[in-house]
């Protein structure tokens, strides 16, 4: 028979247990790692639990879902580039909320700093949608050009927020300019003209400027420095490619000091490095074919480089700025925008999407640990780490 003093002695230890299992999810720990992979083919988006390597459950999707953005909350929003339309996903039930319309077929998304807005940048009109994530309704859609309809390519890339989260920055890619929205009152703040077509705006540590990575200009490519309390331009920084290699700007990244920018070249075998004292390129690494993405890992050491055009990722060391390593991911030389290390930066998952794997690397040994199969053509992921959504970006 139990006495009273068992029963509390069992209560007790339910009561360590639960708070155990609770501090486990909210560290980010064995029961709350979670990878969100789009697939283009397939229209759906799988879960995969990282720790176990099992897929959860498919769910559905728009036509070709490609990026995805997070609230703090744990909604999910799926970028579906062949519809027009966005998929809301509750990121903790794993359930498909509801399906958001569109006048037009999105390109890329961007949350805002305090999770309560949503800007919707899209691929085949000069325009930006604000959806409230509370309600899930698009409260103002901001013209910010005339887009033609004999217009090859995306007229839009990706959307930047201020750091206050007052000022949505956009680019034409059409007139080549980048578009300041004042969300305050939705009118556009300023426009600043630039060299050519422009993808990407990384900020400094401290805010103050804007690094905008374009694709192509008439001299070939380069990364403009922008003030961003004047819209200003400081200074156009061009980047010299070897003649023999075709140029195309994607993304960047600062070194963990700020003295230093990495300029993916994704036309091309080389990563740039500029001074950001001097404001010029200082030195050219040579990488695998496309690269585009470059990830710092947790420790500030290394640099591994994402490839849109071959089979390989780069590490690169970067108080050498040499490349170290070049490991190969799979057969396919198609890879996703996107990656991701550890918590404890032991591993680092990126996605073969030729292969249809999500590729898991062991840091320290520089080479491939294993593959977790996803869907078809998978050209981006989303992570929960616990109640956090880190960037993958």
């Amino acid at each position: 028979m139990q006495t009273k003093t068992d029963c509390k002695a069992v209560l007790l230890l339910l009561s360590m247990l639960l708070f155990f299992q609770i501090n486990t999810v909210l560290a980010g720990g064995p029961l709350e790692r979670l990878a969100y992979v789009p697939s283009e083919v397939d229209n759906n988006l799988a879960v995969i639990d990282l720790l176990t390597a099992k897929q959860l459950k498919p769910l559905p999707t728009g036509k070709t879902p490609h990026a995805l953005a997070f609230t703090p909350t744990g909604k999910c929003y799926v970028n579906n580039r062949g519809s027009k339309d966005l998929t809301v996903i509750d990121a903790y039930k794993l359930e498909v909320i509801r399906t958001i319309p569109l006048s037009a077929t999105s390109f890329q998304l961007a949350m805002s700093p305090d999770g309560k807005t949503l800007a919707v940048a899209y691929k085949d009109a000069l325009k930006v949608s604000f959806i409230d994530t509370e309600s899930d309704e698009i409260t103002t859609t901001v013209p910010i050009g005339i887009g033609p309809e004999s217009f090859k390519g995306a007229m839009m890339k990706h959307p930047y927020w201020s750091r206050d989260g007052r000022y949505l920055y956009a680019s034409d890619n059409v007139n080549n300019t980048i578009v300041k929205i004042d969300t305050d009152s939705y009118g556009i703040a300023a426009t600043i003209r630039m060299p050519g077509t422009n993808h990407y705006l990384h900020p400094t540590k401290d805010g103050k400027l804007l690094y905008a990575v374009n694709e192509t200009t008439k001299t070939g490519t380069s990364v403009t420095v922008i003030d961003s309390s004047t819209d200003a331009i400081i200074k156009d920084i061009p980047i010299s490619i070897d003649l023999a290699e075709k140029v195309l700007g994607h993304h960047g990244e600062f070194s963990p000091d700020g003295k230093y920018f990495f300029f993916c070249n994704e036309g091309g075998r080389t990563v740039a490095v500029i001074d950001t004292a001097l404001m010029e390129v200082v030195k050219s690494i040579k990488t695998g074919m496309g690269a585009g993405h470059p990830s710092i890992s947790r420790d500030g050491k290394l640099m591994f480089v994402i490839h849109h055009n071959d089979n390989v990722v780069t590490v690169i060391d970067i108080a050498r700025q040499e490349p170290i390593k070049t490991i190969t991911v799979g057969e396919g030389k198609k890879q996703a925008h996107g990656s991701y290390f550890s918590p404890d930066g032991k591993f680092f998952y990126m996605i073969s999407a030729d292969d249809n794997n999500l590729v898991v690397i062991d840091t320290i040994k520089m080479e491939v640990n294993s593959k977790i199969p996803v869907g078809r053509s998978a050209m981006y992921f989303g992570i929960r780490e616990g109640n956090e959504f880190p960037s993958v970006e």
